[in-house]
């Protein structure tokens, strides 16, 4: 009893001294207790993974083999560790031989696309920006013939569609997130994705570059604004993405009005309009003597007729933001892009409580949206305008001009998480 009453004294006396150590105290048996549970989850996955490195293969059969592109820069330089870490040791014990490529410099992974092997199976390892490059650099080369599958591990910061395919979970999120999408690519579960493809509508004095190809989202006005300026509220740590809203909700330097015309065609099936045929793909004189496999789920549509295919319509919308995407991998819906209108003239409470709740559920899915094939989006006042305006394709950041996006269906093959 002594003893306790000893014990007590002391902690009363000290208890700043206290309070630190039951603080860090109670972090580190969190930590041994994180480290324990992902030792053990990680052992099931390589189990797991070891099964499929046991197959037999046939002898007319070659092992499988990935192109993995890395950006060792993505989420703060923690990209690599995390893929030595979760995804690599994976693959090897699947069998499957991994050549792996880090890119060095913006626009890297368009490149590398370029001489890529056709039907070389690519994951990409980093964030959306290392997405959007890579599709990108395969679909400027591959886009009516693209017979490669692609594969996605959120390695990033900012991961929009990997978070999509492969949801967070509660516990050991981001280590359940990795396995997933590795597993997926070990387990070869694919799923066709729509792609946009974005050109730039010539002007005078300017000529358009070459496509940008995205799966992710566009977005444009005051929320995306106020999302890129999160790193400058990094001394607020987990709560720096409330606090940019917050700090944000008054300032003008954010686009509170989206103005401009929409110039869109309606979704479309498939037709003879919108369909191109698939041109004859280029291969060898061996290859006449080889079954052919192909995994596309491309069709004949040159005796298709739909008359509303090309009817284009007009609206002129004033706006705080501008969302464009095209549809989920598991909607069952027709091929369309989805174009959601925010409210205009947002009060402060009203901006920081719905950029609260897209910290927290991302964009809302509950907004009324038109559905459409082909968009052009015409942007008023930027000719000459007092601030530079900003729109992000898949978390990029492109100058505002005018731009035409064009839905293609089934453009890609993606490995993802087949639903239970």
């Amino acid at each position: 009893m002594a003893f306790i009453i000893k014990t007590y004294k002391t902690l009363r006396n000290n208890w700043k001294k206290s309070t630190f150590g039951v603080v860090v105290l109670t972090y580190a048996v969190n930590r041994v207790k994180t480290n324990y549970e992902t030792n053990l989850f990680m052992r099931a996955c390589c189990e797991e993974a070891a099964k499929y490195g046991e197959e037999n293969l046939p002898v007319s059969r070659n092992p499988r083999s990935i192109t993995v592109v890395l950006n060792p820069a993505a989420n703060k330089r923690k990209a690599k560790t995390e893929y030595e870490k979760y995804c690599d040791p994976l693959f090897h014990l699947a069998g499957i031989s991994v050549n792996l490529v880090q890119t060095n410099y913006e626009g890297h992974a368009k490149d590398l696309m370029e001489n890529l092997p056709e039907n070389e199976c690519v994951v990409i390892a980093g964030g959306d920006g290392t997405l959007c490059e890579t599709i990108t650099g395969i679909l400027r080369k591959e886009e009516t013939n693209c017979k490669r599958s692609v594969g996605i591990l959120p390695l990033g910061q900012i991961n929009y569609f990997g978070n999509n395919m492969f949801p967070l979970g509660d516990n050991l999120s981001k280590v359940r997130q990795l396995t997933d999408a590795t597993m997926a690519i070990i387990k070869n579960e694919t799923q066709w994705q729509d792609v946009m493809k974005i050109e730039a509508i010539e002007t005078e004095g300017e000529r358009p570059g070459k496509p940008i190809f995205a799966v992710g989202h566009i977005e444009w006005g005051a929320f995306r604004d106020a999302f890129v300026k999160r790193d400058k509220y990094w001394i607020y740590g987990g709560l720096r993405d409330y606090a940019t809203f917050l700090f944000n909700g008054y300032k003008s330097s954010l686009c509170w009005e989206c103005k401009g015309t929409l110039k869109f065609t309606p979704p479309c099936p498939g037709c003879n309009n919108c369909r191109l045929p698939e041109p004859p793909k280029k291969g060898r004189w061996l290859d006449i003597f080889l079954p052919t496999v192909d995994k596309s789920p491309n069709k004949n549509f040159e005796h298709i007729i739909n008359e509303n295919c090309s009817i284009a319509e007009e609206v002129c919308f004033k706006t705080t933001e501008l969302n464009i995407k095209p549809k989920r991998l598991n909607d069952n819906s027709p091929p369309h892009l989805s174009i959601a209108l925010g409210k205009m003239g947002l009060g402060y409470f009203d901006f920081v409580s719905e950029g609260w709740k897209r910290v927290k559920n991302g964009l809302p899915d509950d907004v009324k949206d038109i559905q459409v094939r082909t968009v052009e989006l015409l942007p008023l006042n930027i000719s000459k305008p007092e601030k530079e305006v900003w729109i992000n394709i898949d978390n990029e950041e492109f100058e505002v001009k005018p731009i035409k996006i064009t839905l293609l269906p089934n453009a890609i093959s993606i490995y993802c998480k087949k639903s239970d």
